[in-house]
């Protein structure tokens, strides 16, 4: 859908950060993180999953590609109390030895690699024999999926092409080969949903202007004059869908898989 390189630190994903702390903590719990566990937190962001693990008096890597957001999550460390060591890296070459991690967490992150199975190698990589890894993924289903989709509509006919691949993360059945070829298995996959509110199905989209996805999209959509095209056919996904008659409430489904070192 989105045909520009995504820069993670521009604009202001701290509020989609915010959005998305429920399922830092449905993630953390399934992990069973426990005080002295090493965990890495894969695209950590702000560090939501991260902070968390480190409350629980984990020792915490935190890798991320975005330096804004590392250091926004190292302002988030120091107000709690809290130790995280955070760094710099690439979702295909993680700045984490080999075997150092009890858990591997990644919230709505590895599911952005370009390469899925040059990812899980490294997870794989880094993961202890007796180690997991949670990974949540979004389903390709509900409103903010059917919003995400109305924009992609209009970027196929203002920037032609085909849209980059999208590997089908939340679906165990295409996740097992991948994964088993990375040294993997999937132990457990959960079904989720995420509540999502904001003031209005209006306030929703226009908050969702500064996200960094929406950002790369912007120089096509206003070449071609598309801007208000979007955002009309974006807030009608989310009128239709809404569920609070008095602001603006919908559910996005997604799932946490739960990954282990093979043999």
């Amino acid at each position: 859908m989105i045909r520009s390189v995504v820069d993670w630190g521009a604009g202001r994903y701290e509020t989609t950060a915010a959005e998305l702390a429920p399922v830092a903590e449905v993630v953390v719990e399934r992990a069973s993180v426990r005080a002295g566990d090493d965990v890495v937190d894969v695209a950590c962001g702000t560090g939501n999953a991260a902070l968390l693990a480190a409350a629980r008096d984990a020792h915490v890597i935190g890798v991320d590609g975005a330096p804004r957001l590392l250091a926004v999550a190292r302002e988030r460390a120091a107000a709690q109390g809290l130790e995280v060591e955070l760094r710099e890296g690439d979702l295909l070459g993680l700045p984490v030895a080999d075997g150092a991690a009890d858990v591997v967490l990644s919230v709505f992150g590895v599911i952005f690699a370009r390469e899925p199975g040059a990812a899980l190698r490294e997870i794989a990589r880094i993961l202890r024999p007796d180690g997991r890894a949670l990974i949540s993924a979004w389903i390709p289903a509900g409103p903010i999926d059917g919003m995400l989709a109305a924009l992609g509509r209009i970027m196929a006919r203002v920037a032609p092409g085909p849209p980059p691949p999208r590997f089908a993360w939340s679906d165990p059945d295409a996740l097992f080969p991948v994964a088993r070829d990375a040294g993997l298995v999937v132990a457990a996959t959960e079904r989720q949903e995420l509540a999502i509110r904001a003031a209005s199905p209006e306030a929703y989209v226009d908050a969702g202007r500064e996200h960094p996805m929406a950002l790369a999209t912007r120089p096509a959509l206003a070449r071609a004059g598309a801007e208000r095209d979007v955002r009309d056919a974006m807030v009608a996904v989310l009128r239709e869908a809404n569920e609070d008659r008095d602001g603006f409430l919908v559910h996005s489904p997604y799932v946490v898989h739960e990954l282990r070192r093979a043999g």
